[in-house]
């Protein structure tokens, strides 16, 4: 019976210490982080969430009245900003529908009508070649080290 545990407990401990990237599926998709980027496809991407984050997100804060900070909630200073998502751009660089993964408004879980305001502007715009037929999973927003 030891021998068998001692087994066990040793190959348990081989397959703990694999350090493989296990790439995720969606309905047979490959979904790439976007840290996992080629560099060409890396710098198209940057753009586009470089350009929301100026425009788009400085709105939503605006819009909801929010002061990014460590302060917390008695300075109201809100930690927490974003949604986690999978995008799925499709052919012709629309993006064809999105899956929220996560996502914080303040500490809280956002509301979908806050969860769509994230999103909106995703869906008019048109991605370059580079992020076509593409599942792509980020973070948008802003979530504070503090």
């Amino acid at each position: 019976m030891k021998i068998v545990l001692s087994i066990f407990l040793f190959a348990f401990s081989i397959i703990l210490s694999a350090q493989e990237v296990v790439e995720e599926k969606i309905n047979g998709d490959t979904i790439v982080f976007d840290y996992q980027l080629t560099e060409l496809k890396y710098t198209a991407w940057l753009k586009i969430k470089q350009n929301w984050t100026r425009k788009d997100f400085q709105e939503v804060i605006k819009e909801n009245k929010i002061k990014m900070g460590c302060g917390g909630i008695s300075n109201n200073e809100c930690e927490s900003l974003y949604v986690d998502v999978i995008l799925k751009i499709n052919e012709k660089g629309k993006l064809e529908y999105y899956k929220l993964l996560n996502g914080k408004k303040c500490g809280e879980s956002i509301t979908k009508p806050f969860e769509i305001r994230m999103m909106r502007n995703f869906f008019k715009i048109e991605f370059p070649e580079e992020l076509r037929n593409l599942k792509l999973q980020t973070r948008l927003g802003s979530a504070l080290k503090c």
